[in-house]
């Protein structure tokens, strides 16, 4: 009997071992140790030996502010959120829970175009080349007006030349508009128009006629953001008031060679 109480005894610990090590450090926990009247000295410690996944936003730091963080604390907040859990490059959003979450990019499905109406007047109006995303919603769904993203880029001379020379470098298959481009303003945020009948999203991505040819997204639809630094290659990019709708970001930069510009960084506003 004392054996099988010493057996179940070390699964306990084991357990308890495992939990502790699976534990992540956020400013909640930072909060609720406080509350529970953990010293500075406590919380600094329990931070340097654990995971952290810190928010030093704005909002994040004034939170931990308000609830009695000393400087000390909101420094280390501040630089340990540097080593959150291997952040890659890409576009992040606040989520519901208060956690950036990463825009996977979605993939346009088909492309159309009114040539056929254009050439029945001559080439007199425009041929919109329109592209199409399945599905009259985003995944990624935003419940604000007025809300923040985080673009993280890594632009490096080598994995550029690799994704203009090298067909089967994996690194540049893998979010290559984030180590082309240096900077949010080679991105344009649009609008999307819903199709409810064709359960489709569509934006238009050109013009032409018998005299021009124009590509991209038409400046007069673009949706105006602002841009604000916060280390190195992380900007946080704040758009101006949306109304609840489909919306996207589309790379406009320099497309290397042997890639195409296929996809969109889609969300609602609801």
């Amino acid at each position: 009997m004392k054996l099988k109480n010493l057996f179940f005894t070390f699964l306990l610990c084991a357990f308890s071992n495992f939990i502790s090590a699976q534990e992540v450090i956020t400013n909640e926990s930072i909060i609720q140790m406080m509350e529970l009247g953990f010293d500075d000295s406590m919380i600094i410690d329990k931070i340097y030996t654990s995971d952290v996944k810190f928010d030093a936003s704005i909002a994040g730091l004034g939170a931990l502010k308000k609830a009695g963080a000393s400087s000390e604390v909101l420094s280390l907040v501040m630089e340990k959120s540097k080593q959150n859990t291997k952040s890659k490059t890409g576009i992040y959003f606040v989520n519901q829970d208060g956690e950036n979450e990463l825009i996977q990019p979605a993939v346009f499905s088909g492309k159309n175009s009114n040539q056929v109406a254009q050439k029945l007047v001559s080439g007199f109006i425009n041929a919109k080349q329109k592209a199409r995303l399945p599905r009259t919603k985003s995944n990624n769904v935003i419940k604000t007006n007025r809300p923040e993203f985080t673009f993280k880029f890594n632009p490096a001379t080598t994995e550029v030349d690799n994704l203009q020379n090298t067909q089967g470098n994996q690194a540049g298959l893998l979010n290559w508009w984030f180590r082309v481009a240096s900077n949010p303003n080679e991105f344009v945020l649009v609008q999307l128009k819903v199709r409810e009948k064709q359960n489709l999203r569509e934006v238009i991505t050109g013009k032409s006629n018998w005299l021009s040819s124009n590509e991209g997204v038409d400046p007069k639809l673009a949706i105006g953001f602002d841009i604000e630094e916060i280390e190195g290659n992380v900007f946080k990019v704040t758009p101006t008031s949306l109304e609840p709708g489909e919306y996207a970001f589309l790379y406009q930069g320099q497309v290397p060679q042997g890639r195409q510009n296929q996809s969109v960084f889609d969300f609602s506003i609801q």
